[in-house]
C-alpha cells in the first residue's frame, strides 16, 4: 500500500503519464494530464494526496483540482478509482487526523527552557507578547540555549555559523519551524543591523513555517504574516475578531506568501483557502493584487490588513485597515 492507494496505482500513473512519478510522505507528484501531458520537465505540478482521494495542480493558469475520480476520468475516459483506492484506509486516515512527517526528516530536540539561566530572553519574549498570561514552556519550538540546541542535534558548525554562534547564543531567541527544518532567530536588540537569522537544519520539499492554532479546525481560513510575533499577537488578542473562524496562523519570516500558501495547502490539507495577510507597511497593495491574480487556482479569497498605527501587527495599539483583494 502507498497511503490509501494500492501499489498498482503507481504503475497506472507511470503507464499513462510517464516514469517521472515522485512519492513524498503526503503526496504523489506527477504530470498534470490537463497542462503537462507529454511534456518533459524536471518538476511537475499535480499533487495527489496520500490521505484522501483528492488532487490539485499548482501550475500557474491551470485550474484543475478536485476528487480523484475527475483525474482518473481525464486519463481513462471513465471512473475506475475503486481499482486503486482502499476505502478502509480512508476511514483510518479520517479517524487519525494527524500530520505525518516527511520520512526523510529527522527528529529535532528542543533543549529544556531555563528561564533562570536566560532571564533576559524570557523577559524579551514576555514583552513581545505584551505580558500575556502564557507559560514559556507552552510556546512551541522556543529556544533559549542555542549552544545546547546545536550540540544535542549534532548540527554541523560550518565557518559562517562558527563566527556567529556565540552572538546567537547571547543575543537571540529561536523558534523551530513546524516540520523541524529551520530555526528562525530573533535578535533581542532592535538597534542591531542583524535583526534576524535563519538556521537551516534539513531540506524539505515545501517551504517550512511556524504555526499557531485557530479555533476552527474545519475552517479554510488561514492567517499569515512575515513575523512570528505578529501571529502571536493576533492569535492572543484577536484584534481582528477572526479567531473563532480561523484554522491556523502561520509565519515564515518572509514575504514569499505564494510558497507559504502552497506549503500549507498540502501539509494541512486546506484546499483553496481563504487567506488573511497581516501585512508589514512596506509591502504595497499592488504586490497582493499580483499574488491573487496569478494564484487564483490556489487561493479562494484574499484579504490584507495593515496596522495604521505601526509597522506591523506586533505594534500596539493595533488599528486595522482592511483591503479585500479582487
Amino acid at each position: 500500500m502507498i497511503g490509501i492507494y494500492q501499489d498498482n496505482f503507481i504503475d497506472y500513473l507511470k503507464d499513462n503519464l510517464g516514469d517521472k512519478i515522485k512519492i513524498t510522505s503526503k503526496n504523489i507528484i506527477c504530470p498534470c494530464p490537463w497542462c503537462e501531458y507529454g511534456q518533459d520537465k524536471d518538476h511537475y505540478h499535480l499533487y495527489i494526496s496520500l490521505e484522501i482521494p483528492i488532487f490539485h495542480c499548482f501550475h500557474a493558469g491551470c485550474e484543475q483540482s478536485g476528487m480523484l475520480r475527475k483525474f482518473i476520468k481525464k486519463i481513462e475516459g471513465h471512473d475506475i478509482t475503486d481499482k486503486f483506492v482502499d476505502k478502509s484506509k480512508i476511514s483510518e486516515m479520517k479517524k487519525k487526523k494527524v500530520f505525518v512527517r516527511d520520512e526523510q526528516l529527522r527528529h529535532v530536540t528542543i533543549p529544556k527552557l531555563k528561564e533562570d539561566v536566560f532571564p533576559n530572553k524570557a523577559l524579551y519574549v514576555k514583552k513581545r507578547l505584551k505580558f500575556a498570561n502564557i507559560s514559556m514552556k507552552r510556546i512551541r519550538g522556543l529556544i533559549f540555549d542555542v549552544n545546547e540546541f546545536i550540540r544535542v542535534n549534532k548540527i554541523v558548525v560550518n565557518e559562517s555559523l562558527f563566527r556567529i554562534q556565540d552572538y546567537l547564543h547571547t543575543n537571540f531567541v529561536g523558534f523551530l519551524t513546524s516540520h523541524g527544518t529551520t530555526v528562525v532567530f530573533r535578535n533581542m536588540d532592535d538597534t542591531q543591523t542583524m535583526k534576524f537569522y535563519k538556521l537551516k537544519i534539513q531540506e524539505s520539499t515545501f517551504l517550512d513555517y511556524y504555526k499557531l492554532p485557530g479555533n476552527d479546525i474545519r475552517s479554510k481560513k488561514i492567517v499569515l504574516s512575515e513575523g512570528i510575533f505578529d501571529i502571536f499577537s493576533e492569535q492572543i488578542y484577536d484584534n481582528l475578531n477572526l479567531k473563532d473562524g480561523v484554522n491556523i496562523y502561520a509565519s515564515v519570516l518572509s514575504s514569499k506568501y505564494r510558497s507559504l500558501i502552497q506549503s500549507i495547502v498540502y501539509h494541512e490539507q486546506i484546499f483553496r483557502p481563504d487567506v488573511v495577510i497581516l501585512s508589514d507597511r512596506g509591502i504595497e497593495l499592488s504586490d497582493y493584487k499580483k499574488l491573487k491574480k496569478y494564484n487564483e487556482h490556489i487561493i479562494n479569497s484574499l484579504v490584507v490588513y495593515y496596522n495604521s498605527r505601526g509597522k506591523d501587527f506586533n505594534d500596539s495599539p493595533v488599528i486595522p485597515n482592511k483591503f479585500v483583494i479582487r
